[in-house]
């Protein structure tokens, strides 16, 4: 007996008697009492043929969910940005939801360009440059205008940046080592640059440490992050008092979180083959995660992370692909910022958890770190 009809032996009532079912076929009149367990069991009969219907059902064809879910992208007025190696070096390209028109923003043949985090207004992208070669190699960070012009500086040596909700200020994770780390949590510290005063400040907690994928809340009195190692701490994801010294752990497991627009959920890698989403109260100290659930699964060995919702909450952009092959990556993942990723694409999938997902790009170029681009 398979598992559908041990299901269905213990819902299936009791059965008629032969007689009363023997009546009612040739039509014949019965008592009230013979006509009510006729009834009784003609009903029984009827939800017995819907509940086999219900369990033995398929679910909802993942290919014809992509499919209708490509042709809605196609009316999404947001866009995305993300980085990609297409011919040996790394560059920021913006695209349509649907993947169409995509658009180098960086262009540039020495500087490999990477983790654009794009401004609530949108109207402009940070991101980190790794610049030089060699020894002397270093990540920094710069700010540009959404179509990729008014390059600037902002800070050496630092990565990992997030936008406040207003979009004047940026926070940012200074690296640990003055040389050059491809893994994403050799950070120390946190700072907060002005945009208008173009001055940059420490946060008051000095043992912040081991950080990465840092977010903001929209009321701007948290960030989250991935804890590596760091402040006693395994790998955990944390709320951070953003102007105190709190530290909280959520109680999720994963890592790369990101905080939904309207602040009241989290997407985040929920190991390494599914997103995961979280209502979260941010009202509360220490913040509360609940109704906890994947809305993305992918299966082994193609990983799924770097999630990012939507500015209107309603989808997730993500990157997809398989671990990276080989027995000596000398501690270099796919899923770390600049780090070769064959055959990864972005994805995105309805943030309702619908199972509708589509890849809106398809070649392979070590596409991740999706970003949404706010579109009036």
């Amino acid at each position: 007996m398979d598992e559908l009809e041990e299901r269905l032996a213990r819902l299936r009532p009791a059965p008629a008697p032969e007689a009363i079912l023997a009546r009612a076929k040739r039509g014949e009149t019965a008592s009230p009492k013979r006509r009510f367990d006729v009834l009784i069991a003609l009903a029984a009969a009827g939800l017995l043929a819907g509940l086999v219907w219900v369990l033995a059902a398929p679910s909802e064809d993942p290919v014809l969910a992509g499919q209708e879910l490509a042709a809605e992208l196609k009316s999404v007025r947001h866009r995305i940005v993300c980085e990609s190696n297409r011919d040996g070096n790394w560059e920021l390209y913006a695209m349509n939801a649907d993947g169409s028109n995509p658009v180098n923003l960086t262009v540039t043949g020495e500087v490999d360009e990477l983790y654009p985090k794009v401004s609530p207004d949108g109207t402009k992208i940070v991101f980190c440059a790794d610049e030089t070669k060699g020894d002397s190699k270093v990540r920094n960070l710069y700010l540009m205008n959404v179509d990729g012009s008014g390059r600037r500086k902002i800070a050496d040596n630092s990565r990992e940046p997030c936008w406040k909700a207003d979009s004047s200020a940026v926070a940012y994770l200074p690296a640990e080592f003055e040389a050059f780390n491809m893994a994403d949590f050799v950070t120390k510290g946190l700072r907060i640059f002005d945009l208008p005063s173009g001055k940059t400040r420490d946060h008051p907690n000095a043992k912040l440490h081991h950080l990465y994928t840092l977010n903001w809340t929209p009321d701007g009195k948290w960030f989250v992050s991935t804890v590596h190692g760091g402040m006693g701490f395994k790998h955990n994801i944390l709320a951070i008092e953003a102007e105190g010294e709190g530290v909280f752990d959520l109680g999720l497991s994963g890592c790369r979180p990101d905080v939904s627009p309207d602040g009241k959920r989290i997407a985040w890698g929920h190991g390494d083959y599914a997103v995961g989403v979280a209502d979260v109260d941010f009202s509360v100290s220490p913040p509360k995660a609940s109704n906890i659930h994947n809305v993305m699964e992918s299966k082994d060995p193609v990983e799924t992370y770097h999630c990012d919702w939507s500015p209107d909450g309603k989808y997730i952009a993500f990157s997809y692909g398989p671990k990276k092959k080989g027995k000596n990556l000398k501690g270099l993942l796919p899923e770390f910022p600049g780090v070769d990723a064959p055959d990864w694409n972005i994805g995105v999938c309805d943030a309702n958890g619908t199972s509708k997902f589509t890849l809106v790009t398809k070649d392979g170029k070590s596409f991740k770190e999706p970003d949404w681009i706010f579109v009036k």
